[in-house]
């Protein structure tokens, strides 16, 4: 009896573990959360007029485990004016000017599942959906126009992200991938212009 109750513990527990693992399932993959796992949903979130969320950009699962050293890419809202604070996580120097980042460590940045490379302070200005989204450098390190980050496994060498949401082959930019304030957030972020299926962004870039 004891054995099959810890069983069962040990067997919830793992169901748990997975649940808490990031959304996006494929490697590399970058987006905005409002939680830094990055877990289900955690892209969508509500808040009050007059408020300040914290946000952050996580790059997950990454392939090449060994430390980050270097990575870049721009943020944007939908809303001017609502990006009011970035915090680089880590021993950290960004040779750009905010909202765009061109950052390198002094210590590499340690693998998680979900790396949060920057938490972004986020002012509610009103209760109208705002979406959130992060765009490539103007000037990429890496071959295409993606986000792109170096470890210490392949210095010099950036390898780059795609998007935890897809990429828009209508306009060509990248989708908004992360939403407040927006009724349609549980099918993927809709602000606003995108309201395609989860399934259907997925399938843009895999």
């Amino acid at each position: 009896m004891k054995s099959a109750l810890l069983v069962l513990i040990i067997a919830i527990g793992m169901g748990a573990a997975a649940m808490a693992d990031p959304v996006d399932p494929d490697p590399d993959g970058i987006g905005i959360y409002f939680d830094e796992g990055a877990i289900d949903e955690s892209w969508c979130a509500t808040a009050s007029s007059g408020s300040q969320l914290t946000a952050y950009l996580c790059l997950t699962r990454a392939s090449d485990e060994s430390g980050f050293t270097n990575w870049e890419g721009r943020i944007e809202s939908s809303v001017p004016g609502t990006l009011v604070g970035f915090a680089i996580r880590g021993d950290a120097t960004n040779s750009a000017v905010e909202p765009e980042f061109v950052v390198s460590y002094g210590t590499p940045l340690p693998y998680q599942l979900s790396t949060v490379l920057l938490e972004i302070t986020v002012d509610v200005v009103w209760d109208w959906p705002t979406g959130l989204r992060v765009w490539p450098a103007s000037s990429p390190s890496g071959g295409e126009e993606l986000p792109a980050y170096a470890t210490t496994a392949s210095a010099g060498a950036y390898l780059t992200l795609g998007y935890s949401f897809g990429w828009d082959n209508v306009t060509e930019i990248p989708n908004w991938c992360a939403s407040i304030n927006d009724d349609n957030c549980l099918n993927a972020p809709s602000v606003p212009i995108d309201s395609a299926s989860w399934g259907r962004i997925k399938a843009l870039y895999r």
